[in-house]
């Protein structure tokens, strides 16, 4: 039973095909009952680990209400004679009609609705996208009997289950007839004698005339007068081309004036028969009697009319006439031929003769012979074919080049392209075409080349893998950017030469001054045309350090952080944004029913989901720019404005649910519902989620980096995050040495100290099995979640972000306790992968994303490598995937993930620093 996984597998979800039950009855030489139950089981699974993944179409049998046909009166009073019997009676009974609909599984409760009663209903087929037009479905019909050509039909009934009559006798094929009536006995004299019946003597059958003959006595005049208007057979004119398909008889015979056909007289001699030894009749394949003589040419009635051909021919001579007319008039009026270019020389041109063509119009009239020059073939001194003379001086229509030739990367990335590595593996190579890639810099070109020339030599695979994700966001994902001068961003306002006052007196504060000038850039995720503060930051990270060498690299991650501090400063309980107004792109929408308070703006925000890491990824953007370049371009009024803002979030959501002195309930400023099925897409209690106490320090996080909510609301992985990038964002502020800085970095200090404390106070909880351990969530009255999410950030990387060194004891206890299956409910393993998965995807698929952190946070070289072959041996597509099947490799979610190829490139690039010896041939490190 697992075979026809693997199969469903690879065809569906990695193909992208569509399969049939009697196409998966054939493949794997199966039943066809058992084949539409492995279809019903594998769409079953597989929408329980990924709603949406496989849809079903589905074949119903049964009477349709409106199918029962009545002999009744019909509406407008009349009896159907039709169904009256004999008698006059009108028949009473209503006549029921089966009827098979093929449906799509949106439509099957609309269409079972409509029926009186259901024979039978199972799975026609299944595949990874709606099936919008069945028609489609007859090419995999044809790919099932290609599988089953060449097989005995009456030894695959058995197993193929087709329906058939056991008394039915087959009907042999016309070449076996022939064979046995050839070898039949003749029927003799003496045999007829003995049964009571004289052998009669037959004229002998004329033998049938041959298609060579018949076509001499056609081409024979029935007169002297027609024998003059006919052509010799080898003088036949050439026949005309014909658009609309029809023969050049019929073409003469709309000018004819033929009479109505009469009967043929039957010939009246005959000769005489010789006798046989075979006195039976030759029969055709029609069942006509061979041996009936042929009907003679008909004789023409008026021997003074001209024939059918002779007028034919006369009139073709005339058309012809016209056409040579026609043509001289047009030669007279055309302007001479200008010469053409000389052609270049050729090793040895090919000499085409002009040809001769005879047009015909849309109607059938022939326009005459005409002469056309065919295009000469030159070849180059390799042999290859080179351009003709005339396409020498031709120019392209635009001196740019198309956007919208480029393919869908989405579309483009679920298929190999070449050429392919070397390794064993053979990855594809896929980066787009040049011009169609979103982003280009030199200085990450140079770090590809670099990188695979020496991780080539041991790796191709692996080399083809960084060469594919490492600038999988600037090729694929910078769906705008601009450096603030290039006229594609908003032109900085004229400050007032006064200053402007409000109502009160007070200087006037425009809002939106600042708004959207200066550099921008809108980050996507991958598939879906909206920017996630999370993704965007980390999918940055690896070009951080290249910053200080490209300027086109410092104006991208400077955009990213103006473009963000919009979002921040917009909705900062949103995690997902649509593109800036200055864009152009179009808005999407994520096609949920939520209601949210605050209330956000639908073509600024795609989905508003509050995860506290959003914020902290925010500042970090910041902060690894800031230390990688010294640059301090981003401080300005909309980035002090994001900040108060996050500050103002944070406060809102430290308060408790209940009030510590009175209790009294509290209602949280963020609160969210959606309409789903699916548990870890809202929030309970009204959209509020469980309570939490108060004076723990912790900052509430209604969702998860994974989106998915949050059951202890103090979410721990984003508090570390959120203290560690507060702390950083201090230091920067201070080193400006302005007062306003200062007092803001001091805030920021007291936030990151208080967040630690609480972190260390409540967060660590002592396991019965592993010690004093990090839990994943707590609520601050003692209860606390034990487990880890791949998507970071999460418990194991907690050194990556700073909270902690790979040493503290705390955090080996919580690393031992993550990796293993007793500790974690969330890390899977199974024949092919392994690694921490979560609830997102389901119990089945873990992220290679966890493995890229597991490497990064491991000193151990065989760990390292272990993780590296699982992510490259599940990366057959050439690109890091979102997660994979645990059992089945090919099985796995979203083939464009720019996140997850980031976390890869990093790793790679983190390894090239700290143990060049497990990817290079030698152990010199390599530092951008």
């Amino acid at each position: 039973m697992e075979v026809y996984r693997k199969y469903l597998a690879e065809n569906v979800l990695h193909e992208d095909k569509v399969v049939t039950y009697r196409l998966l009855s054939r493949a794997l030489e199966v039943h066809v009952n058992t084949a539409k139950q492995m279809l019903f089981d594998f769409h079953r699974t597989e929408n329980q680990k990924r709603p949406g993944s496989v849809h079903a179409t589905y074949l119903v049998y049964g009477i349709r209400r409106s199918d029962r046909t009545s002999s009744q009166q019909s509406e407008d009073g009349d009896i159907d004679m039709m169904n009256v019997p004999p008698n006059g009676e009108a028949l009473s009974e209503t006549v029921p009609t089966s009827t098979l609909t093929l449906v799509e599984e949106g439509d099957l409760p609309t269409v079972l609705a409509e029926y009186e009663e259901v024979s039978s209903i199972h799975v026609y087929s299944i595949g990874p996208h709606v099936s919008k037009d069945m028609e489609l479905l007859s090419e995999v019909a044809r790919e099932a009997l290609n599988l089953g050509a060449g097989k005995d039909a009456a030894a695959e009934r058995k197993l193929r289950g087709p329906i058939f009559n056991p008394r039915a006798k087959r009907r042999e094929r016309k070449e076996a007839l022939a064979q046995k009536k050839a070898e039949a006995k003749p029927v003799t004299a003496a045999f007829l004698k003995s049964a009571g019946a004289e052998p009669k003597v037959k004229e002998e059958p004329k033998p049938a005339p041959t298609k060579a003959k018949e076509e001499e006595k056609i081409a024979q005049p029935a007169s002297d007068t027609e024998k003059k208007a006919v052509l010799p057979a080898a003088k036949k004119p050439t026949p005309a081309l014909k658009r609309g398909g029809s023969s050049s008889s019929s073409i003469m015979q709309a000018f004819s004036k033929t009479k109505p056909p009469t009967k043929a007289k039957k010939a009246e001699t005959s000769q005489p028969a010789t006798p046989s030894g075979d006195d039976s009749h030759p029969m055709s394949d029609d069942g006509e009697d061979d041996s009936a003589e042929m009907p003679q040419p008909k004789a023409p009635e008026n021997p003074g009319r001209k024939s059918k051909r002779e007028r034919e021919e006369e009139l073709r001579r005339m058309m012809e006439e016209d056409d040579d007319d026609e043509e001289e008039e047009e030669k007279a009026e055309s302007p001479a031929p200008e010469e053409e270019p000389e052609e270049p020389a050729a090793p040895e041109p090919v000499k085409e003769e002009p040809a001769e063509v005879v047009a015909a119009s849309g109607d059938g009239r022939r326009r005459g012979k005409r002469k056309v020059m065919r295009k000469k073939q030159i070849m180059d001194d390799q042999g290859y074919l080179a351009k003709p003379s005339w396409d020498m001086n031709q120019e392209p229509l635009a001196s740019t080049f198309d956007q919208e030739a480029c393919p869908d990367y989405a579309q483009y990335a679920t298929y190999p392209h070449r050429p392919l590595s070397e390794g064993p593996l053979a990855l594809p190579y896929q980066r787009p075409d040049p011009r169609c890639r979103t982003f280009h810099s030199d200085a990450i070109e140079k770090v590809i080349k670099d990188m695979t020339a020496r991780m080539g030599e041991k790796d191709p695979d692996l080399a083809r893998l960084f060469e594919n994700a490492y600038p999988s966001t600037t090729d694929t994902t910078v769906k705008f950017h601009t450096n603030g001068k290039d006229g594609k961003g908003k032109k900085k306002k004229k400050k007032a030469t006064s200053p402007r006052h409000d109502y009160n007196g007070d200087p006037y504060i425009d809002p939106d001054e600042g708004k959207w000038e200066g550099p921008q850039s809108f980050i996507i995720t991958g598939d879906i045309l909206a920017e996630w503060l999370r993704d965007s930051t980390n999918q940055l990270k690896p070009y951080q350090r290249l910053a200080t060498k490209d300027p086109a690299i410092f104006n991208l991650i400077l955009g990213a952080i103006n473009t963000q501090s919009e979002y921040v400063i917009e909705a900062p309980y949103c995690n997902a944004f649509q593109p800036p107004p200055i864009s152009g792109l179009p808005v999407s929408m994520n096609g949920q029913d939520d209601v949210v308070h605050p209330a956000y703006e639908p073509t600024a925000v795609f989905e508003c989901k509050y995860e506290l890491d959003s914020l902290a990824h925010f500042l970090a953007l910041t902060n690894d720019f800031h230390e990688h370049t010294g640059s301090k371009d981003f401080l300005n009024s909309r980035w002090y404005l994001a900040v108060e803002t996050l500050l103002r979030t944070l406060g809102q959501q430290s308060v408790s649910t209940f009030d510590s002195e009175t209790g009294r309930f509290y209602g949280n400023e963020y609160t969210f519902q959606r309409r789903t099925t699916t548990g870890t897409e809202t929030l309970n209690l009204m959209g509020v989620g469980n309570p939490l106490n108060n004076a723990t320090g912790l900052i509430r996080s209604a969702f998860r980096p994974s989106d998915d909510a949050t059951i202890f609301g103090f979410f721990i992985p984003a508090n570390a995050m959120m203290a560690v990038e507060l702390k950083r964002t201090a230091a920067i502020l201070k080193s400006t040495g302005v007062k306003s800085d200062t007092k803001l970095a001091s805030t920021l200090e007291n936030w990151s100290k208080n967040i630690t404390e609480g972190i260390w106070e409540h967060g660590v909880v002592n396991h019965k099995k592993y010690g004093d351990v990090f839990a994943y969530e707590v609520d601050g009255y003692g209860s606390a979640l034990m487990m880890d999410d791949a998507n970071y950030p999460s418990l194991l990387a907690l050194p990556l972000m700073g909270f902690v060194s790979k040493d503290n004891p705390t955090y080996k206890n919580t690393r031992r306790m993550l990796l293993g299956k007793t500790g974690n409910p969330y890390y899977l393993e199974g024949r092919e992968f392994k690694g921490i998965g979560g609830p997102h995807i389901g119990l089945s698929n873990a992220w290679p994303m966890s493995l890229l952190m597991q490497a990064q946070t491991s000193d151990d070289d065989e760990e390292i490598m272990e993780c590296l072959q699982l992510v490259l041996n599940s990366s057959k597509l050439g690109l890091v995937h979102e997660s994979i099947d645990v059992n089945w490799s090919v099985s796995y979610t979203r083939s464009w993930f720019a996140w997850a190829n980031g976390v890869f490139a990093e790793t790679i690039l983190d390894l090239a620093r700290r143990k060049p010896h497990l990817i290079f041939t030698d152990s010199r490190p390599y530092e951008l």
